[in-house]
């Protein structure tokens, strides 16, 4: 209880943390909970309990719904402000809404900030006993609360049986504060059990047989105890040897036995309560097994006489054991008799629909409709509350029943769809039977659509692409506008696939040149068109042109990651303004959504525009957050591939490397651009770290995979000045020269002015001639009429740096100091460094850098700064950057320290130092 005691006090003091209490049946886990209530109280805790039923395993939300329920009651309505509001389908009965993969998360993140909220009236401890037999949704919350609690006042405790675990649950002791394993009762311990139930002549051999016997297991000894006690006579040491193998099975043999002496109602009403589950009402209980009110109400009080039943009004037994004894000595036969029985019962009371499917579930098959629909209409409900677990079992029983075939490709596809929102990867095997039986040609390209948009969610791009090829092969006999739907999602996604790209843009070919002719105008093919032609060369005037028809399209916010191509394809051709806002109008989305997947990439996406732009404090905050939450969602190659070179930006190739260990690179990850652009930022690290060898090496490869696919790597990445910086201090000049060449020449074809910048700088670099110099100048005109301020900033650096190199130290230091300025004031540590000792070099005496101020902020502290200059409070902040409210109050009191003030209001006028823009939020 110490160490108990001491997580509640942290718990008060907003340090919130996760106790897991594992060991085997009986050993005392729910006892400890009850032990923590009387503390917790005392310290002004709310104790908020539940427990996990083998009944209750196949509901929606059930343990989350017993669990916060208590609160959610007494809150009323307010309890759903702000993202908890995405919760609010689980305490509810609605039996429609969007069910997505998207949703799946969404719930998540509002039961989270709805337990953070309950929270702020009072510190809570979550007591959730049993979790080996929670239903798997409340499991899934159990998890994603326990890697968060840390910074809100709360305390949750878990109880587990130990060996029984499910894979959700076995992973919590690795995010649990603490792991407690209840010990046995000391053999002293045992005696005084013994002494108080048996009396005080009871000898120290009967004691000691009996702790023995039961190994100190405290419910086992009960159990024994109770046994000897009941036995005609004096209890002996001789009848404490029979149980010497005491466990669970014997202690189930003792309950029976004890079972069987109450009479048959009582074996009836104690069936009844192991297929009803815990609380469940006399009435209940008693039609189930037919017993007239007096016959129920005697037998329940015989049955906590005898303490099989616990002494509550509602039906409950004493401890899981006895419900597994009386559970299990159920015939299978008529125990499903006893569920479809209960099944009709509840549904006769108006039951919800997912409480009558919870007993459907485990009754026979029969071919009846009306279990069918009930089972139907329960997964509509448990999907819309975003618990896809249940949805998928209930629609798997549906088809076992077996609906009528009129309507079994319909349950067959239903539960297709349900299958996808599963957070485990798997093989849809109903969708892929849904789309063999379909006979519409229509539904047909409806049901492969949503097949490969599945295979693509959990990684299998080319199992996606296969299957919209296989379709597209008889696409003579399909209506033209399901064709380019098809291509659009084959185009959009099989083209990432570096290995199919070439194929793919075969296909398509006659779609860009319908889109040149102005014939496209499906807002999905316009962005696939846009994003996939900028990576593979289109002409940036087209890119833009086929993006901002495809954003005109307000319907295709809807659709995000085409919506998100869209968007990105305006920022690598360099209309970055109008990116930026297409960027955080998606943000605003994925925050109003509540869904993660689209923050991520929308953030990623952002962060890459503020990189072009020169933005570096804004991009790192936007790139952290989105590579924390593309490394949960398993995506952390892409959210990675902006992070590293901001970084790399700042001067910090260690913190960069840290990034790449998190994203080793594989085979398979290299059959996407976001691992191949990983890979060249590996080279880019290398280099800054001195290995120009290995990172030249790894920035060619880079090149080679990209352009064998006809991708430009280029237009993802600025990595050709850095091959060609290294490539030059190896001795390799020519190589370099040539590299400069063909991006020159690549870009000038490209067309956008950022590009073609960086090009003509680093070819004026290699080149000591009047042409060379002529070609760095050209590239500051070219960029000053742009907005890449960094790259700016490395162009008139480079032009000084030239001049220097041809002796023209006074005319050098005017681009050298304004390079300076610009780098100084886009964040470039790496490059100011630079821009200074080559000042240096011509006598000049350039500033240092601030070290306090607006200037000094990280990135995370101004934009947390800027957000709560405009009025959001912490938690509005913390709900749309998907953070804890701790890590904001830690921003904004390291960014008070660093802008010298000491209140909220002060931050408007404090942070005006900082550049309009550069770190708006998102």
């Amino acid at each position: 209880m110490t160490k108990l005691t001491a997580h509640l006090q942290r718990a008060v003091r907003g340090e919130g943390g996760v106790v897991l209490v594992e060991g085997p049946a009986g050993i005392g886990k729910s006892s400890l909970l009850d032990a923590c209530a009387s503390p917790a109280a005392a310290l002004g805790i709310s104790v908020l309990r539940t427990r996990g039923d083998e009944v209750a395993i196949e509901s929606s939300f059930a343990g989350v719904r017993e669990l916060l329920w208590p609160q959610v009651q007494a809150v009323g309505i307010a309890a759903f402000d702000g993202a908890a509001a995405l919760a609010e389908a689980v305490f509810t009965a609605e039996t429609g809404g969007d069910a997505d993969r998207e949703r799946v998360g969404a719930v998540m993140h509002g039961l989270y900030w709805l337990v953070a909220d309950l929270a702020d009236r009072a510190p809570l401890m979550l007591a959730v006993d049993d979790a080996q037999w929670l239903d798997a949704a409340s499991l899934r919350f159990l998890m994603y609360l326990a890697g968060r609690v840390d910074s809100l006042p709360v305390l949750l405790v878990v109880a587990v049986r130990q060996g029984e675990s499910p894979q959700a649950v076995a992973a919590l002791p690795g995010l649990a504060t603490t792991v407690l394993h209840p010990e046995p009762l000391s053999a002293a311990g045992a005696a005084v059990l013994v002494r108080r139930r048996l009396g005080a002549g009871a000898d120290d051999e009967l004691c000691r047989s009996c702790h023995e016997a039961t190994r100190g297991n405290p419910f086992y000894l009960h159990e024994l105890v109770k046994a000897l006690r009941d036995e005609d006579g004096r209890p002996s040491v001789e009848s404490s040897r029979h149980f010497r193998s005491l466990g669970v099975d014997t202690v189930g043999r003792s309950v029976l036995v004890r079972l069987a002496r109450l009479g048959h109602e009582c074996e009836l009403l104690a069936q009844a309560v192991s297929v009803l589950g815990s609380g469940t009402p006399l009435r209940r209980a008693a039609a189930l097994i037919e017993l007239t009110r007096g016959e129920a109400e005697a037998a329940a009080d015989r049955l906590r006489s005898a303490d099989v039943l616990a002494a509550d009004r509602e039906l409950s037994f004493v401890h899981p054991i006895v419900h597994e004894a009386i559970a299990a000595e159920l015939a299978p036969s008529r125990r499903a008799a006893l569920h479809a029985k209960a099944a009709g019962l509840l549904a006769a009371e108006a039951a919800s629909p997912s409480r009558v499917a919870a007993h459907l579930v485990f009754a026979e098959p029969f071919g009846e409709a009306w279990v069918v629909e009930t089972l139907r209409t329960a997964a509509r409900q448990v999907l819309a509350q975003g618990a896809p677990e249940a949805g998928v079992s209930y629609l798997r029983r549906a088809l076992a029943e077996p609906p009528a075939a009129k309507i079994r490709h319909e349950v067959l596809l239903e539960l297709g769809r349900a299958e996808t929102l599963l957070p485990i990867p798997h093989d849809f095997v109903a969708l892929r039977e849904a789309l063999e039986l379909a006979a519409d040609p229509g539904q047909r390209i409806e049901i492969a659509l949503e097949l490969a948009v599945s295979l693509g969610n959990v990684e299998h791009h080319d199992a996606a692409r296969v299957l919209l090829e296989e379709i597209l092969e008889h696409s003579e006999d399909l209506d033209a506008a399901l064709v380019e739907r098809l291509d659009a999602h084959l185009l959009g996604h099989g083209s990432a696939d570096l290995t199919a790209t070439k194929r793919v843009l075969a296909r398509s070919g006659r779609h860009f040149a319908r889109a040149k002719r102005e014939e496209v105008r499906d807002s999905t093919m316009l962005a696939a068109l846009a994003h996939t032609g900028a990576l593979t060369g289109l002409p940036a005037t087209d890119v833009l042109r086929y993006a901002r028809l495809a954003l005109g399209d307000e319907s295709l916010l809807g659709l995000w990651p085409p919506y998100a191509g869209a968007a990105n394809a305006l920022s690598l051709a360099d209309a970055l303004e109008e990116a930026v806002i297409a960027h955080e109008k998606g943000i605003a989305e994925a925050q109003r959504r509540g869904s993660a997947p689209m923050f991520m990439t929308m953030s990623a996406f952002r962060a890459g525009t503020a990189l072009r732009a020169g933005e570096l404090s804004a991009g790192e905050g936007h790139a952290r957050r989105a590579f924390e939450l593309g490394c949960e969602l398993g995506a952390g190659h892409f959210a990675a591939h902006v992070l590293i070179p901001v970084l790399l930006e700042q001067d910090r190739a260690g913190a960069a490397w840290e990034v790449i260990e998190v994203v080793p690179l594989t085979e398979r990850d290299l059959r996407l651009w976001q691992g191949v652009a990983v890979l060249a930022h590996r080279g880019r690290t290398r280099i800054a770290f001195g290995e120009l060898e290995a990172g030249a090496s790894d920035l060619l490869e880079a090149d080679t995979r990209m352009t064998a696919s006809e991708c430009h790597l280029s237009v993802l990445l600025d990595w050709v000045p850095s091959a060609c910086g290294a490539l030059s201090r190896l001795g390799r000049r020519d190589e370099a020269r040539d590299l400069a060449g063909r991006e020159l020449a690549e870009a000038t074809r490209f067309g956008a002015r950022r590009r073609r910048g960086i090009a003509l700088s680093v070819a004026g670099s290699l080149d000591r001639g009047p042409a060379g110099l002529a070609r760095l100048h050209e590239a500051v005109r070219m960029l000053e009429s742009s907005s890449a301020r960094l790259e700016l900033a490395r162009a008139l650096v480079n032009l000084g740096v030239g001049l220097r190199e041809r002796d023209q130290p006074e005319p050098a230091r005017g681009p050298l100091g304004r390079g300076l300025d610009l780098a100084h004031s886009c964040g470039a540590v790496a490059l100011a460094g630079r821009a200074r000792g080559e000042l240096i070099a011509t006598g000049a005496r350039p500033r240092r850098a601030a070290l306090s101020g607006a200037e000094a902020l990280t990135p995370a502290e101004l934009r947390t700064a800027r957000m709560a200059a405009d009025g959001l409070t912490n938690r509005q902040i913390a709900q749309a950057l998907f953070v804890s409210s701790k890590t904001v109050e830690a921003h904004l009191s390291h960014a008070y320290g660093k802008l010298g003030i000491g209140t909220r209001s002060a931050l408007s006028g404090a942070l005006t130092a900082v550049r309009t823009g550069s770190g708006s939020p998102a």
